[in-house]
């Protein structure tokens, strides 16, 4: 079953890398001071209660910042539920259900995710599943960012290198601590 899955990695990479849709929505870096609408996507099968929580507070932290936020959640049990609903203003929930054999959402899903124009759109899925990275990149969103992973790189704006003993607390500082630093020229260059 492993060379399945390797096909699948490879067809994944492959698509991921040539969707360009620079065409149809301009990508570009936004800090997350002007940024208005940030999306953030969560596997949750991937995060640890600990994590979770963390997470829950960053997002909290961008409401009273008065930043528009939407959750991406994920699940890869077939019998999940949502759990992240009252988390985000505006919410899409993704379990086996909604995703194809190569687990990308179904059209229904890409339409959805689609219909928002966000300045930021953060992945937090440290998982191997490569549904959030599709997500990324078909998502309209001006400045994407997630964990780097060769071969990924088109998927994202902004990448953050993730040695293996870095926790969720680390990660949501080096996110912060770089999209602080973008400002579209008017203060200092990343």
């Amino acid at each position: 079953m492993e060379w399945l899955n390797d096909l699948k990695e490879k067809f994944s990479r492959r698509r991921i890398k040539s969707l360009d849709r620079t065409k149809e929505f301009s990508r570009d870096f936004v800090d997350i001071e002007s940024a208005r609408f940030i999306g953030v996507i969560v596997n949750v099968d991937a995060l640890t209660p600990e994590d979770q929580t963390l997470a829950k507070e960053y997002l909290a932290a961008l409401k009273q910042k008065k930043k528009r936020t939407l959750v991406i959640e994920i699940s890869f049990n077939k019998k999940s539920e949502p759990t992240w609903q009252s988390q985000g203003d505006e919410f899409i929930f993704i379990n086996p259900n909604k995703l194809n054999w190569l687990e990308y959402p179904t059209p229904a899903i890409e339409s959805q995710i689609r219909q928002y124009e966000l300045d930021i759109l953060i992945d937090l899925d440290v998982s191997l599943h490569m549904t959030s990275k599709y997500v990324c990149s078909m998502a309209k969103a001006r400045t994407r960012t997630g964990i780097h992973r060769e071969g990924l790189e088109s998927c994202y704006e902004l990448m953050i290198h993730r040695p293996e003993e870095n926790d969720l607390k680390s990660l949501l500082k080096e996110f912060d601590y770089f999209l602080n630093m973008i400002d579209n020229g008017q203060r200092a260059h990343v």
